[in-house]
């Protein structure tokens, strides 16, 4: 994970414990995060005496510094309480713990499976699964979803497109059932953040029977997260093919704002309000800006032209299939 993107899911998934770059405390836990598993001693075994807020802390910094995964073992030793009242009626490790920072680790050295059979999260508000490995699964991260219905903040960045299954057949349909599942599940969702997901993050337009229900159980998603991740180092008016590719993914990712906050408008609930795109840029950047607003009312218009006289009278440009 690049600073820049690491950075940022430090900030949406630690808002709580924000700390000052560079002072004591940051400075404490990179180290620790950088050396816990290489120390020659066990500076691991005393982890479970922190208090639950610095564990939070910890693993977010374990997520940035060693970009590597934790195994099952380490995070139960990362979890474990030091008054050894952790049991659950169903055998599973009890744990109180809010924010959740898995990045590098489900389908590398983590599997969702093992994290739903083995812990019972009673307060999880905030997962992050961000940089996952090969070894993912979809389903997998259905069926944990369900016994955490009261998830506010998601983090799927860089997932890729879900596996066909029986009553999917090609990748665009599973991803987007999938998507539908979990628009049914954590109705309590806030936040998502598909950064780097942009090799499909089109298909969010292709969704005609509205699968996604961005009006009812993803009715309180105010924030979504559509960066493309780290942009191309060279900007210009002239850009490039690099450029000119980054740039149409920031124009789709405006597109699928539209859309949802299209499909809630048609609802007509006045409780339902509109979403707010990240794009991982500031839109102080005038040249940034400039350049993707040209591309984006250019299609707009090319949109318009093409529209149909059934077509709602938005103004905006319809993406595929809507």
């Amino acid at each position: 994970m690049s600073s820049n993107s690491g950075d940022r899911h430090v900030h949406v998934f630690s808002k709580s414990h924000t700390i000052s770059k560079g002072s004591l405390l940051d400075r404490s836990l990179a180290t620790l995060a950088m050396n816990i598993y290489t120390h020659p001693l066990p500076a691991h075994s005393n982890v479970q005496y922190l208090p639950l807020h610095l564990k939070e802390l910890l693993l977010t910094y374990l997520a940035r510094y060693r970009l590597i995964g934790l195994t099952l073992d380490q995070l139960q030793d990362l979890l474990a309480e030091s008054n050894n009242n952790t049991g659950d009626p169903s055998g599973r490790i009890r744990s109180n713990i809010k924010h959740l920072d898995l990045s590098h680790s489900i389908g590398s050295s983590l599997s969702c499976d093992e994290l739903d059979r083995t812990f019972a999260f009673t307060s999880l508000t905030h997962l992050c699964l961000a940089k996952p490995g090969t070894n993912i699964s979809w389903s997998s991260l259905l069926a944990l979803s369900r016994n955490q219905p009261d998830l506010t903040h998601l983090s799927l960045a860089y997932w890729p497109m879900a596996s066909p299954s029986p009553e999917d057949s090609d990748r665009v349909s599973a991803t987007l059932q999938s998507l539908s599942s979990l628009s049914s599940t954590l109705t309590k969702l806030q936040h998502l953040d598909l950064e780097g997901c942009s090799e499909w993050i089109s298909i969010l337009l292709s969704d005609q029977n509205h699968r996604i229900d961005w009006s009812g159980g993803w009715k309180h998603v105010r924030c979504l997260n559509l960066s493309q991740g780290p942009m191309p180092i060279a900007i210009s008016l002239e850009g490039g093919q690099a450029m000119e590719n980054w740039i149409q993914g920031e124009v789709v990712a405006r597109q699928v704002g539209d859309n949802i906050d299209n499909v809630r408008k048609c609802v007509g609930k006045l409780d339902v309000p509109p979403v707010r795109l990240e794009h991982g840029w500031s839109p102080d950047n005038f040249m940034i800006k400039f350049l993707v607003d040209r591309a984006y009312e250019r299609n707009r218009m090319e949109g318009s032209s093409h529209a149909t006289a059934t077509d709602a009278p938005t103004g905006r440009f319809r993406g595929p299939g809507l």
